[in-house]
């Protein structure tokens, strides 16, 4: 007899900065018929507080719960309220970070009304930030949290049963995110960075800087918060581009250079693996964990002087070059949402029980 399809909600919150095939934005149509799952977006503009929603922030700072917001508010009472009028098996945060607060808690005080769904939470952040801005004992009544990383998973196991800890990788669209043409072998060799939570922008300069009197290398920074030391005429930067533009850099720069601070996740090097450039980064646990082949070079302490030297001998060395590519893409292909969407079934099949 064949069963009902799963009903799954996830809820998201809506990063502006993020193209439509970034990350989550890309997950939804690789479910299997199986399940019925639909997401609900949450914004992350700060709209000014009700009345209520101003007497409830001073008892959010003193929770720690630093990120969450009116909207989150708004969502988790939604939540409520669909739960109790429609029928749904799982309700999955994918940024609990921001948006778990109340919902597991009223859910229990209606279980007598009707069976409530499961609730999964997703968290991104490293254990070195999430140690500031969330509240364990949110985390811990979630009937599993979801982790991003394997330095997440054992965050999380020091708290709780480690059983109720899952990790699962973020995926990647590489239907979308594919090597371009042969023109990446054209011109200067074009080093490629982006994004702002938890970049390393002073290794990022301090590399530029050394290798400043070599006019066959140059460096292409896409949104960076800080801008470069104006004497750096050998960085570009790209500021407010649309997707097919972010694209075209992904596809004709030679090597992805991104120094990190920490990172659990990152949709930035996971895009451009994609797309075959080889990943030079900084050495973190879980930067291991996405990239653990040929595919990348991860340096100890973002040293400016060990990258200037990697990207120095990528420029010379087309030969490694198109090796750590092919190897970039081929582990892009093992991270594809195609892949990786079945661990969420799995994940969600044992929570429902079936």
């Amino acid at each position: 007899m064949k069963r009902d399809a799963l009903r799954v909600r996830l809820v998201k919150t809506n990063y502006p900065y993020w193209g439509s095939h970034t990350a989550f934005n890309a997950m939804l149509p690789r479910f299997s018929d199986s399940f019925r799952v639909t997401m609900r977006e949450v914004s992350m503009r700060r709209q000014p507080p009700s009345v209520s929603e101003r007497l409830l922030q001073p008892w959010l700072r003193r929770q720690r719960l630093q990120e969450y917001a009116a909207a989150d508010l708004r969502a988790e009472i939604s939540l409520l309220l669909s739960s109790l009028f429609s029928a749904t098996d799982i309700v999955m945060f994918l940024d609990a970070e921001h948006s778990l607060l109340f919902l597991p808690r009223w859910l229990r005080l209606t279980g007598q009304v009707r069976r409530p769904p499961k609730i999964a939470a997703m968290f991104h952040q490293p254990p070195s930030v999430l140690a500031q801005i969330i509240n364990l004992d949110v985390a811990r009544q979630a009937d599993r949290v979801v982790a991003v990383a394997p330095a997440q998973a054992d965050y999380f196991a020091r708290s709780m049963p480690a059983e109720r800890v899952a990790t699962i990788l973020v995926g990647v669209d590489t239907g979308h995110f594919t090597p371009g043409s042969a023109r990446r072998d054209q011109g200067k060799f074009r080093c490629l960075s982006g994004g702002g939570w938890l970049r390393d922008y002073g290794a990022v300069w301090r590399t530029a800087e050394l290798l400043a009197k070599e006019p066959e290398i140059e460096f292409h920074v896409v949104g960076p918060p800080v801008a470069p030391p104006a004497a750096l005429t050998n960085v570009i930067v790209h500021r407010g581009i649309p997707d097919a533009a972010l694209l075209d850099l992904y596809q004709n720069c030679h090597a992805l250079f991104l120094p990190l601070q920490d990172a659990t996740a990152n949709t930035f090097l996971l895009e451009g693996s994609a797309c075959g450039l080889p990943i030079v980064s900084s050495e973190l646990p879980s930067l291991r964990a996405y990239f653990p082949g040929e595919e990348a070079i991860l340096v100890k302490d973002n040293d400016p002087a060990v990258f200037a030297h990697v990207l120095r001998e990528l420029q010379r060395d087309s030969g490694r070059r198109r090796h750590m590519s092919a190897c970039a893409r081929q582990r892009a292909l093992q991270l594809s949402w195609e892949r990786i969407v079945p661990e969420y079934e799995r994940l969600f099949l044992a929570l429902a029980g079936v």
